[in-house]
Parts: C-alpha cells; structure tokens; sequence
C-alpha cells in the first residue's frame, strides 16, 4: 500500500494549486481532471476513511463553481460539509488531503479556520439557504457586490429550516443563487412528499413541451391581425397550463424563487453554461441538478448507501475473500439497541421507531424490514420526529426515538414543550453519545446537561450492552413518561452477556462494580463514580492503579436523573471519601455537577456535618476538534491513563 505522502501523477489536478487554475482549462480537460479527482478520493478514503458516495456525486458541479465563480469573493455555503472533499482539493488543501479526518489533519467538513474559501462552518444539514438569506441582506445593506451561493443536497431539502427559508427569500427576492444537488439520499434512502415531488420533476418534461409550442404559436400569430379576445383567449389557455400541469418547480416558482432544470449534473459543460446565464441575475434562483451518489465507482454506484461513508482500510478495491477468511463484525451499542427493539416488538405490539434520516447509521434498517408498518424515517426533520412521537405517545402507542445526540439537539423545544410538559412515555435511543471523530458539529457531549435539566425526564446510561439491552426493557414494560438512554460509537466489550435473556433492573439505583479497599491507615475510599461508558475505563484504570497500591471502589451510576440519593449519600457523609465522577460529556451542567448540586442540598440540610470532597472529570468547557475517539479521549483527560494519573495524585492531596 502507498504511504500518504505518496500519490500517483494527476497531469491536470497537480496543477491546480487554486481555484483561478481551472480557468484555463477547456471542457476536454475539465472532464480528464474530474476522472483524477474521483480517483484522488478513492485512494485516499481507502487510508484516511470518510464520506465517499456523496462526494464521487458532487465533482462536476464543484467544478463548475470554482470555473464561472470566484471565491473567496463569492461566498459558497454548503450544506452538509461532508461533500465538499473536492472543494477542498481545488482550494490549496490537496497536498493535506492525505490527513482528511486525521487528528490535526484536515476537517472532514467545511470550517473557515481551515481556508478563506470555507464560507461557513458546516456540519449538520439544511442550514444553506438560511445562511444564504443572511448573507444576501448583509450584502446588499453594506453595498457589496458578489455572489452568494448556498448548496444544499443530501436530503438536505426535506428539512424544515430550508424551507423555512425558502419562504422568507421568495418574500424578500434577494439575489441568492441556491443550488439543489439532487441525489435522492441523505445518510439513508431520502424520504417524504418532496422527494416523490423532484423525481416527478425528472421524470417528466410534459409542461415544457406544451410551453414550447405555446411559444411557437404565440410567435406564429404574431403577424396575423386578430382581435383583442382571441388574444386574451390564448394568454388564457397559456396562464391555464401554467397553472394545471405540473410544471417543473412549480412549488419553487409559487414560492417566489426562479427555477432552472432539471440540469445533468454531470455535464460540467452544462453546468457551467447554466452559472454563466444566471450568474448576473439579481433574483432569487434555484438550479435544480441531477447527480448519481458514487458516480464513477461501480460498488458506490450500486450502494450508495453502504458507501456513503466508508472506515479507513476499507479496501475500496473490491476483492473475493475466501469465506474462512471472514470475520464476524464486533457488535456495537447501535447492533445491540436495533436487535433488543425488534426482540421487544414481538411482544409490544404498540411499540414503533422513528428515526430522522439516520436509519443507515443507527442500525434501524433491520427494524425497518422486520416490522415495516411500525417503523418510520422522518427523513432530516428531527423537530417533526420528536413531536409526531409525542403524538404517538398521547394516542396510546409506545414510540422510541433513534437519534443521533448531536441531532437531538436540533429539537430541544420539542423535547420540552411537547414531550415533557406532558411527561409522555417516548423512549430516546441517544446514539454516539459522546465523543466522535467527525468534530465539533458532531460532538455527541452536551445530552447529559440539557436533558436532565428538563423536568419529567429520566436520563440513563448504561455500562456494556447487557445492560442497554436491560434497560431498553424495563422502561418499555414499565414506560410511564420520557426517557432518555444515551450510549457511545463503540464496540460492546462483552458480547457474550448478550446472550443472556433481558431482564428488567432498578433504574434508580446504582451497583458497585468493584469493592476497593480504605486508604492505608483510615476507613476512606477513594470512589469512582462513572457515567456509561466510563465505567469500562474506571475500571482500567483501576488495574493500572493497583500494582501502585491504590485499590478503588467504581460506581455504575446508571442514572443522572434520578440520582441514586441513598448511596450519594451515604459516600459522602463519609468525610474522608475521595470522590471522583466521570462522564463522556460536558462538565457544565453535567453528572459531575449534578452529584455537586446534591452535594450542596445535603450540606444545608446539616450545616455542621462535613462531608467528602468531589472532582469532577469530563469534557472541558471547548469545542473538541476531530480525530479517533481514543486519542479524543485521551486529549481531554478520559483515557484509562490519564484518569489513573489523575486519581493517583488525587487520592494523596
């Protein structure tokens, strides 16, 4: 395999060191580099991983922009960051493009700290066109003259923001050039009326074919001497089938924004003559492009959606393995949350998942195709998954939410205001909790805080996938108003106790999973309490810990909320008691601080009792860049080392 310093000569892409090189290119050899960069991004996904079929998709389009437009002057804001890999290359990142997604290497998103040429930062969907809006009135107010484009695909249409902005700009009629890359897929198979809505637009070219020859009669009529009502009779018949046929983007025209298409989106040559025309235009404008997701690799081509995003080594070439070769995938939190649904549903006939879009990612595909009538893909409309299971839960059924956390955090009001004000039993399957290695829009560390401020809400975590399984279950038997389970991007560490059947437990009460032993000379312990996934790393750490004759006590603190009051408060009434809490989440308003905030409800209730000391470990109060989990966690003081370092120090202070 090739070192990532190394690549294969590109005779066109290497001499693109800035976008202003693809000017002097003709379309021959404009369609020559779109062959190289696709193979650029083969090569290098298969070492680095990342977003694969989306951006195979994208490459003439991206071409386009940067050879009629000019950036950083014109503003490109895109709207699921993941597809802009061949922006970057065309913009002074492709000798870096190696370290896509490496720690300290480049984003796999866009963000303007990286280049001038990143409008905006951009990580979750359907922000463009509100962005683009924005901008276009900051434009105009400060007299500026450029072009403000907003990209948008992906599913990315199917979200409420984008069309709530598509509302305000054919309002407002600001120049703003929006350009739908229209793939049909999200994360997962793209859903709802709109998406059936564009495929008629391509399906069908009927309504300009009668326009056409309206045209041509109208132009044929012109010389002849007719009266007044023939002519108001054939502007009638014209306005009628305006009105009566569907007209390709009619919904976008009835809005008030222009629309041009459907345009091939991977003719650059196409392409670049419809920016030409519309470039100079001052009106709002939709340009509706057609692209295959993985275009130009076979595998991508066929399924888009196993390849929408790849892990490195992924061996992208395609090879026959022999079937002893074959290893058997290590299950995940998001297998084991899947498969305990789909166990739970042969027995809760009442019970249903929804999910926005993430179907694919979250594992509920298998969901899906078992009970296909109870399962639903909102597409990328999170604040509409959480109300329409609120709704669900009102009529009586029991519905649960597979989200991603960084999502859910799209549809907090929902949460509070039609969830939880009616403490409705809704189930929240909160995925990648935690760190993740896509970011600082994708940082899965922020749940902890904002739902356990949230009355009504129980909010779990549990230590392996046994107990996610267990915990699944008691609160879909015993379901009484909402709840939140929120687990990592990670292998379970103990498969085999998946085998045991599921059994339910008391939520509200904590386990030790490990006994230590006093302090040499005293009847203090030093206690861990650890939050879902740390309690797998406590427990390294205390193995790292003995040999150096500290011998701790973990905690599985199953729950932030409750927390379990009787045993916080009997550990810290124990003066002496060296207690430390870990979370995979933010420190502010975290299960750090929540044990504090006991803390301090016990010290007034008994003003002259002393009581033991906490230290808080979690995420720090910054943004995480990108990188493994691993060495994320190792960065913000969560890795089994350093938590054993820390402890050690701790535990004679």
């Amino acid at each position: 395999m090739q070192t990532l310093a190394q690549h294969p000569p590109s005779s066109f892409l290497d001499a693109i060191v800035a976008p202003a090189e693809l000017k002097k290119l003709s379309l021959n050899e404009l369609r020559s580099l779109a062959q190289e960069i696709r193979s650029e991004i083969v090569r290098n996904l298969n070492v680095t991983g990342g977003h694969l079929a989306s951006n195979l998709g994208i490459v003439e389009i991206t071409l386009a922009l940067h050879y009629v437009f000019d950036t950083p002057k014109d503003q490109i804001l895109w709207d699921v960051g993941h597809q802009a890999y061949v922006h970057k290359m065309l913009t002074g990142r492709r000798d870096r493009f190696n370290t896509l997604r490496q720690f300290k290497g480049l984003s796999g998103f866009i963000n303007p700290n990286e280049s001038e040429h990143d409008a905006f930062v951009a990580g979750h969907s359907s922000t463009s066109v509100s962005l683009g809006v924005g901008m276009a009135i900051a434009r105009d107010h400060l007299k500026q003259d450029h072009k403000v484009i907003a990209l948008i695909g992906d599913g990315g249409l199917t979200g409420g923001m984008a069309l709530e902005a598509l509302n305000h700009l054919g309002h407002i009629q600001r120049d703003v050039l929006i350009l739908l890359n229209d793939n049909e897929m999200s994360i997962s198979e793209n859903m709802g009326g709109l998406s059936q809505y564009m495929k008629r637009i391509k399906e069908t070219f009927f309504y300009k074919d009668i326009k056409q020859k309206i045209t041509l009669l109208e132009d044929q009529l012109d010389g002849m001497s007719l009266t007044p009502a023939v002519w108001k009779l054939i502007e009638s018949v014209k306005h009628e089938a305006t009105e009566r046929i569907d007209t390709p983007g009619i919904v976008f025209e009835k809005l008030g924004v222009n629309y041009s298409g459907p345009i091939d989106g991977h003719d650059v040559g196409a392409i670049i003559e419809v920016f030409n025309k519309v470039k100079d235009e001052h009106v709002p404008l939709i340009a509706h492009l057609i692209t295959q997701k993985g275009k130009g690799f076979d595998p991508a081509e066929r399924d888009s959606i196993k390849y929408h995003g790849v892990k490195k080594s992924y061996n992208l070439e395609p090879r026959v393995e022999p079937a002893a070769d074959k290893k058997i995938a290590a299950k995940t939190y998001s297998d084991v949350f899947t498969e305990s649904l789909i166990s739970l549903a042969e027995v809760e006939p009442n019970l249903v998942a929804i999910t926005p879009a993430t179907a694919e990612g979250s594992g509920l595909v298998k969901f899906g195709k078992a009970y296909p009538e109870r399962f639903f893909d909102v597409a990328i409309c999170e604040q509409h998954a959480v109300t329409m299971a609120a709704g669900m839960a009102k009529a009586g059924l029991k519905p649960v939410v597979s989200i991603y956390s960084t999502f859910l955090q799209r549809a907090i009001d929902q949460v509070i205001h039609d969830v939880a004000i009616m403490n409705l039993p809704v189930v929240f399957g909160i995925d990648r909790g935690g760190l993740v290695e896509d970011g600082e829009t994708h940082q899965g560390v922020f749940d902890i805080a904002y739902l356990r401020s949230v009355p009504n809400f129980t909010v779990l975590a549990p230590k392996d996938g046994a107990e996610l399984r267990n915990m699944l279950y008691t609160v879909i038997k015993n379901l009484k108003g909402p709840v939140a389970i929120r687990f990592p991007r990670d292998e379970v560490f103990n498969p085999e106790l998946l085998k045991t059947p599921m059994e339910t437990i008391d939520l509200s009460k904590w386990d030790v999973v490990q006994e230590g032993t006093p302090l040499e000379g005293t009847n203090n312990k030093v206690v861990l309490l650890a939050f879902g996934s740390m309690v797998k790393t406590a427990v390294d750490a205390a193995a790292l810990m003995k040999p150096q004759g500290l011998d701790v006590t973990i905690v599985n603190a199953r729950s932030v909320k409750p927390l379990d009051f009787a045993m916080l408060t009997t550990l810290l009434q124990n003066a002496e008691n060296k207690i430390i809490t870990l979370e995979e989440g933010c420190l502010s308003g975290g299960f750090g601080a929540a044990v504090m905030e006991f803390r301090s409800q016990l010290r007034l209730t008994a003003p002259q009792t002393r009581l033991a000391e906490i230290a808080p470990l979690g995420v720090p109060d910054n943004f995480i860049e990108h990188g493994g989990r691993s060495i994320l966690l190792d960065e913000v003081g969560l890795s089994k080392t350093k938590i054993a370092d820390f402890v050690l120090k701790y535990s004679k202070s």
